[in-house]
């Protein structure tokens, strides 16, 4: 029995519609340059109040895309999940690092770590109002410049520090969206506010679909662009709050999901919706992100949040 057969028995290889041949026919190899960078990474956890009582349930992925699995390129995606020190808000951060940059993880990775770190020093003891998202990202994007810089000078780069802001985003940038969920219900649930910067994006999974917090990307276009803001360059964050209710999931994630997700209302929209109406096991929420649709081929990285009922 081959290893790809054995793990079909512990974990089913999910499919929404036409798989296309690069799904069955890609083998995954590593990069030679960054082997500690995981192909696949995950969580599932959760989170309780002092007194034991489960506040909410927690599933997160990044898998690499079988695109960067072929041609043995890392995954430029990352994620990042906490609760503020107070105990009341769980912050989730989700970013997706250009693939035109080859170092683009760099500042994923950089967003999701510096961004959860602010949220947590703003945020405890305050309330979410206290997040003021556009002097927050041009905070955030200036940690982005400045450990970009740092990391080519560390793989010695001489002229890192004079290089021009776009020469750094040129190597590497990041897309980012934050989630600050309020883990103390109130009468209409959980209130959640966002900031987003680029296409990764935020959903409320519910009894009625997909219910989009920001607008859909390319929504309305006649002709479909790759074109996104980026950090460290400047960019105005889209921001928007919300409520996440009993029975419903808070849904971060990049596009190599949102893209296929489109408005929700599709195929994929409808099987996920249907695998995610509880948390499942974290292997198998792994698996599902990783999913199998023809002409999709990028990183793939998902942060779901349950409240719990009660």
């Amino acid at each position: 029995m081959s290893a790809e057969d054995m793990t079909q028995q512990c974990v089913p290889r999910y499919v929404i519609g036409e798989p296309g041949r690069a799904a069955a026919l890609v083998v995954p190899r590593p990069s030679a340059d960054l082997w500690g960078r995981k192909d696949t990474v995950l969580d599932g956890f959760q989170v309780d109040s002092p007194n034991g009582a489960a506040l909410a349930y927690v599933r997160a992925a990044s898998v690499r895309g079988l695109s960067h699995r072929a041609y043995a390129k890392v995954r430029q995606d990352a994620y990042g999940v906490r609760v503020t020190g107070d105990g009341r808000y769980l912050v989730v951060a989700v970013a997706d690092g250009l693939s035109a940059g080859a170092l683009s993880h760099v500042a994923a990775d950089t967003a999701v770590n510096r961004g959860i770190r602010r949220l947590n020093a703003l945020l405890t003891g305050a309330d979410q109002a206290a997040v003021e998202w556009a002097p927050f990202f041009r905070d955030l994007a200036a940690d982005v410049e400045r450990d970009c810089r740092d990391d080519l000078f560390d793989r010695g780069v001489a002229d890192a520090n004079s290089r021009t802001l776009p020469e750094i985003a040129a190597t590497m940038a990041t897309t980012v969206s934050f989630a600050v969920l309020d883990l103390i219900p109130f009468d209409s649930g959980h209130r959640v506010v966002m900031g987003t910067v680029g296409d990764t994006s935020v959903w409320v999974l519910g009894d009625g679909g997909w219910q989009p917090t920001q607008p859909v990307k390319n929504d309305g276009a006649d002709l479909h662009s790759s074109a996104t803001h980026a950090l460290p360059l400047p960019a105005e964050p889209v921001r928007a709050a919300g409520w996440v209710r009993p029975g419903e999931a808070l849904v971060v994630m990049t596009d190599g999901v949102g893209d296929p997700l489109g408005h929700g209302t599709g195929e994929v929209g409808a099987r996920l919706a249907q695998l995610w109406r509880t948390p499942p096991h974290e292997l198998e929420f792994t698996a599902q992100v990783g999913f199998a649709r023809k002409t999709y081929d990028d990183d793939r990285t998902v942060v779901a949040v349950w409240p719990a009922r009660g």
